[in-house]
């Protein structure tokens, strides 16, 4: 069963060498391939995965480019239209999150022999901040939308590609976590989880909390997309999905 891993990177330059060293030292199986996302960046990021990609020892990578950033969510949704695998998976470039996680969260898919359930991080070592604030949205997610819903941005994501097809409309923005947790759930998927430990960014800032006017912008859109969801997906089905 192919897994494909996709990893957007917007200006992610000084980060893209170590990615692709890290996940190849953790991918020992030949139906896996990453798919580096080139999301609109306007560093040195094309050139230096470019260059990367020529190395044979990542014969298992390709890219992707998205020439104007819209987004998080538009360049994740790139690489999955992308992707070759019967497996989809995404996590980062800011190495938050140990490569070896997704190949972990991978095989234990396959261990469970379910296509209905997505497998996701859960985030350890975390500090009382970044647990409180995560530990909020968290209820606020839940309480509105009548799921529970917990540590909605921790990498990686995992789940089998027929879920793919089942996602109307996804948005373009951070909020994308969100709304495949939520629209999976209500689709009767189940949700489990594998420890991952939370590093600090080796490279690049965060692209939505580099400052306290960043964080608190995310936060208010993602609580006016909390409600659009409620509003938009109250009585979804499959068979109502659009295009």
């Amino acid at each position: 069963m192919k897994l494909s891993i996709v990893v957007p990177c917007y200006n992610e330059a000084k980060n893209i060498p170590i990615v692709l060293e890290r996940f190849a030292a953790v991918i020992t199986e030949p139906d896996v391939e990453l798919i580096c996302v080139n999301n609109g960046s306007t560093d040195d990021t094309a050139t230096v995965l470019s260059q990367q990609l020529q190395d044979s020892r990542y014969q298992f990578a390709r890219g992707v480019t998205v020439p104007k950033n819209i987004g998080y969510g538009h360049g994740i949704m790139a690489g999955l239209h992308a992707a070759q695998g019967e497996v989809l998976a995404w996590t980062h470039a800011d190495l938050q999150t140990d490569p070896a996680d997704v190949i972990k969260a991978y095989h234990q898919f396959i261990a469970l022999n379910r296509q209905d359930v997505i497998i996701k991080g859960k985030r350890l070592n975390r500090s009382f901040g970044q647990w409180g604030f995560t530990f909020g949205m968290s209820v606020i997610a839940s309480v509105v939308l009548g799921k529970v819903l917990y540590d909605i941005n921790a990498q990686p994501k995992l789940f089998h590609r027929s879920l793919l097809a089942q996602l109307p409309n996804p948005p373009d923005d951070f909020s994308l976590d969100l709304y495949l947790l939520y629209l999976a759930n209500v689709l009767g998927y189940s949700t489990e989880t594998i420890a991952v430990r939370f590093a600090q960014r080796q490279h690049g800032e965060s692209k939505w909390a580099f400052s306290f006017k960043s964080r608190y912008k995310t936060v208010l859109r993602t609580i006016k997309y909390i409600f659009a969801l409620r509003r938009r997906y109250a009585n979804f089905h499959p068979s109502s999905q659009s295009s």
